[in-house]
């Protein structure tokens, strides 16, 4: 484990967000942190910018501020950025049918099932019902093809949100090439990493090969999923071990396979500085007048995509979560404060990447050891306090 002795944060902070650096710093000393990286812009601006320990700990590599890492389900907010690009050009409608736009879908009950309703996970498609390998994974085309042969989810639970790890990602995809003739991977970086010069990447980016930290499993990490990974229960069996997402072997996520596979809903790669300035541009996107021209999406798309949409429980692990219209995870509880409407997604074992409109902010904090689920890590919400309270004593936007 790396020790408080050995860490250094690197970095800068702009005048008044001093103590975002000393919160950062406590994550090393206090709550078992290993590498990671924290990036805020703010206007457009990197107003925070810090990172420290080892990208690598088995080479010794250190993070520095193009290390990119991987987000896991952080990447479904890059993704239905993605498809919100072609909503907002007219060519996919959220309210229309999935089959519209790919036929095949609509086999075996599921013409009805709109592209609004996968992204916010209540189209009862949480999984693939086929068994699957881990090495299946890597086959976007292959899934989405077992998907549009399935029936939806007949279990009850399904009824609302029923969260699950891959399956959207892989229908979205299919929407994508559909419409546009590109996969997904080659879109985004195409239509929004490019022309934006922003370090995100469906898959890692071959010639980020030498940036990427490697994943490692934080003590406990796996056993908070013991109930989902080992149950008897065949809904959970369906979507929680078809197959486990985070198997036993934890260098499984750090194979060249895996890695430079387009695994939709998971496999999001970029670093903080990367992150921060795609939510920047959402946030200033949201904030500005809905007929003035944006930077990438529409005000009135976003201020669709970002109004609550579902609200629900999730009947199978028992978390509460809500969902804008366009597919955007939000604040179960709105407030006040700068970052009390921020959209974006969360990522299994601690990343946070946030639009916070209110400051026209982009946040993003991401690491490599992964450790726990909700309130049991406290790494990004001690952050995404300090950021928040920075703010307010610079008098931008919301109140404490």
């Amino acid at each position: 484990m790396t020790t408080a002795q050995e860490v250094v944060v690197h970095g800068h902070v702009a005048p008044g967000f001093e103590a975002v650096r000393e919160e950062f710093a406590r994550n090393f000393t206090e709550r078992d942190e290993q590498g990671a990286a924290l990036a805020v812009t703010l206007g457009g601006n990197r107003v925070v910018d810090l990172w420290g320990g080892p990208a690598d700990p088995v080479t010794g590599r250190a993070w520095d501020g193009d290390t990119v890492q991987l987000i896991f389900s952080g990447s479904k907010g890059v993704l239905a950025t993605a498809l919100l690009l072609l909503v907002d050009r007219g060519e996919v409608e959220l309210d229309a049918p999935v089959a519209r736009y790919w036929p095949e879908f609509a086999s075996r009950g599921k013409g009805a099932i709109t592209v609004r309703q996968v992204l916010t996970f209540t189209a009862r498609m949480p999984a693939v019902a086929a068994r699957l390998t881990q090495d299946d994974l890597c086959d976007p085309r292959a899934m989405a093809k077992l998907l549009a042969d399935q029936e939806p989810e007949a279990d009850p639970r399904a009824e609302g949100i029923l969260y699950g790890p891959w399956a959207t990602g892989w229908i979205i995809a299919e929407v994508i090439r559909r419409v546009d003739g590109r996969a997904l991977d080659r879109f985004f970086a195409e239509e929004v990493a490019e022309p934006l010069g922003i370090d995100v990447s469906f898959g890692l980016a071959p010639q980020w090969l030498d940036r990427v930290a490697r994943t490692e499993y934080g003590t406990g990490f796996r056993a908070q999923f013991a109930g989902y990974f080992t149950s008897d229960d065949p809904l959970t069996q369906r979507i929680w071990q078809n197959p486990v997402p985070f198997p036993e072997d934890e260098d499984i996520w750090n194979r060249s396979d895996r890695r430079f596979a387009l695994i939709p809903a998971a496999n999001v790669y970029g670093s903080a500085r990367g992150f921060a300035k795609l939510y920047g541009i959402l946030a200033a996107d949201a904030a500005r007048p809905a007929d003035e021209a944006p930077v990438l999406l529409s005000r009135p798309l976003l201020d669709e995509a970002r109004a609550p949409r579902v609200s629900k429980t999730d009947q199978l692990i028992d978390v509460p979560m809500v969902y804008g219209g366009g597919g955007y995870r939000l604040r179960t509880s709105p407030r006040p404060t700068v970052d009390g409407d921020s959209f974006g997604h969360d990522g299994a074992g601690g990343s946070a990447n946030q639009a916070w409109p209110r400051a026209a902010a982009g946040v993003s904090y991401v690491m490599n050891r992964l450790i726990a689920l909700g309130p049991d890590d406290k790494r990004a919400s001690s952050l995404v306090k300090a950021v928040a309270g920075a703010m307010a004593e610079l008098g931008l936007g919301g109140t404490r």
